[in-house]
């Protein structure tokens, strides 16, 4: 059944595969077993890309909540069963999953060691798409969640944006920089639609003077700091970049429109009992810029 949701989610077997660590030729089999087993379509296969029939249609909403009241079982009988082992997925992007998560973790085990957490590294939509389908039962990202009645979402901290720049940079020893301050730098990103893209996109949408110049992209954060470090360009990323603790940069606070982004926690509205657990240990931890 988590299969079909995330095909029918992509409408594409080789993404849908990717997301769930499996050969394409499996995706492709338990898709035509479940078909075989219902005896109808659930998918169109008439065109090059996929589309959902009328009964797939039908199937998903029922998919999503079957998926959901099996976890809610398998967590009730295991607590009933006391010495059995809970297991709780959580994802993170790359930078929550390394600054964040691990205390999370840790203060979750010495609370809570009947329940083991498996943590996941995957981009937004990616973590959302498998929040949604049951896939994770919660999830850490960079932003806020669009209104959806399948998910729950909540803010749980503000994290500082800052600029880094090169040694020896005109800013480094600046005590604060927004973007009047930058009019002229070339500027490192990640591609279009990625939330560290959106951060810097928000940090300058009151600027009159046109849009900052863009020196090159990268798909890794860690990556572009290295580029700053050798003076290919400045950057804007949050504060608990891991790769900032070491890297031989200048860390200036970023100021004005945009200066923090929304951490934010989402998780189905129909949750396993699991993840109170995980909200006392995400409420507990202190977020250290």
């Amino acid at each position: 059944m988590k299969t079909f949701v995330r095909v029918a989610r992509t409408l594409n077997l080789s993404e849908a595969a990717r997301q769930i660590h499996r050969t394409q030729s499996s995706v492709t089999e338990q898709i035509q077993a479940l078909e075989a087993d219902l005896g109808v379509a659930l998918f169109d296969r008439s065109n090059r890309r996929l589309a959902l029939t009328a009964a797939g249609t039908c199937l998903l909403d029922y998919a999503d909540r079957l998926i959901g009241l099996a976890d809610e079982a398998r967590d009730a009988v295991l607590a009933a069963a006391g010495s059995a082992c809970r297991t709780l997925a959580v994802g993170g992007i790359e930078t929550l999953a390394a600054a964040f998560l691990p205390d999370v973790v840790a203060r979750m085990a010495a609370a809570h060691p009947d329940i083991a957490v498996r943590v996941t590294v995957a981009q937004t939509s990616a973590l959302h798409a498998q929040v949604k389908d049951g896939t994770l039962d919660a999830a850490l990202f960079f932003g806020t969640l669009p209104q959806d009645d399948d998910l729950a979402c909540s803010v749980i901290a503000q994290a500082p944006l800052v600029l880094i720049v090169p040694p020896g940079h005109r800013l480094a020893a600046r005590a604060s920089a927004g973007h009047d301050d930058v009019a002229r730098e070339r500027f490192l990103v990640t591609a279009s639609g990625c939330a560290y893209r959106r951060m810097f996109e928000a940090a300058f949408r009151s600027r009159v003077e046109g849009e900052p110049v863009i020196a090159g992209e990268s798909d890794s954060v860690a990556a572009i700091v290295r580029m700053v470090e050798r003076g290919l360009g400045c950057a804007i990323v949050p504060r608990m970049v891991p790769a900032l603790a070491e890297a031989p940069v200048a860390i200036v606070p970023w100021h004005g429109e945009g200066a923090t982004v929304p951490v934010s926690l989402a998780w189905r509205a129909r949750a396993s009992s699991s993840l109170i657990a995980l909200h006392e240990a995400v409420a507990a931890v202190e977020m250290q810029h």
